[in-house]
């Protein structure tokens, strides 16, 4: 059974045993935990705060701390942020066992400090540092795998802008690094382009043959494609199950695959639209056993 979660940002910036208790009256039952925007002070790293404490919140409410967000621009085009950048994430990496936290989460940033578009972001030169970097990120999951519980680098693709902007290049960036603890975290909506998809069948497909058995976590918005002056375009994001993005198509592939237990994360909601997201996105996910 999926596991619906939410990020904990979305509730606001608030100590952990607030925020922890906001996010429970919801029935939520596990988050992404982005400390840097979820935590008083806006701590980047978790040396920072006092990790068993805000653990202990979470616990005490019965919310599993799902993925540690740490979202870095992996290309940052200056070489001194960038090697702080991958530092950051290193030290997330080391202290997601002491969050009871397997997975650690990124996008894969453009070479815009910004993250936006560059158009030097879809050269192979760009591949090939985001590869390097990477490749180091999930060196360091393996030290911590020998002596504690294994954590997974989640990746997170996106259209048009990132590094990873393609499940091909996502499919690629596997096949590259080839281990158990790099992952995937899939935004569907993230991965549809600015003027949407020809075939949602299509679009599902050729995700799920690209990296479907690594997907470790669902992040769950939606949107839909409207006629713009120029042409279609993309909206902002609507809750999930609200636009035109297949759901059910999405949860009969994950039960095809047997991905039936991972974490399905809301996002971009306020607190008050949580209950009826989370009980329409597990109405069909219900339906999708159907079929």
């Amino acid at each position: 059974m999926i596991t619906i979660g939410a990020r904990a940002h979305d509730f606001g910036r608030l100590p952990a045993e607030i925020l922890a208790s906001h996010i429970a009256e919801t029935g939520i039952q596990c988050v992404q935990l982005a400390i840097s925007k979820a935590l008083p002070d806006a701590p980047r790293y978790p040396a920072n705060i006092d990790v068993p404490a805000v653990t202990k919140a979470f616990e005490q409410h019965q919310i599993r701390i799902a993925v540690l967000g740490c979202y870095i621009n992996p290309v940052h085009p200056d070489p001194e942020t960038h090697e702080q950048e991958l530092n950051r994430f290193e030290q997330h990496i080391q202290a997601a066992p002491e969050f009871n936290c397997s997975i650690v989460g990124t996008e894969t940033g453009s070479r815009n400090p910004d993250c936006s578009f560059h158009p030097d972001t879809a050269t192979e030169a760009t591949y090939q540092l985001l590869r390097e970097s990477v490749q180091r990120l999930v060196r360091k999951a393996e030290e911590i795998a020998a002596h504690s519980q294994p954590v997974i680098v989640g990746i997170e693709p996106v259209a048009d802008t990132h590094t990873i902007a393609t499940p091909r290049l996502m499919q690629r960036l596997l096949k590259d690094i080839d281990s158990p603890l790099l992952g995937v975290i899939f935004d569907p909506v993230n991965l549809v382009g600015k003027t949407g998809v020809a075939s949602q069948d299509s679009f599902l497909d050729d995700c799920f043959a690209s990296f479907g058995m690594h997907i470790v976590a669902i992040h769950a918005k939606d949107y839909r494609i409207t006629e713009g002056s120029c042409g279609p375009i993309k909206s902002k994001s609507l809750p999930a199950g609200t636009g035109d993005l297949d759901w059910l198509g999405l949860f009969r592939r994950l039960r095809s695959i047997g991905k039936t237990d991972i974490p399905v994360l809301l996002e971009d909601l306020r607190p008050e639209e949580i209950s009826a997201t989370t009980s329409r996105i597990l109405e069909l996910w219900n339906q999708s056993a159907l079929y």
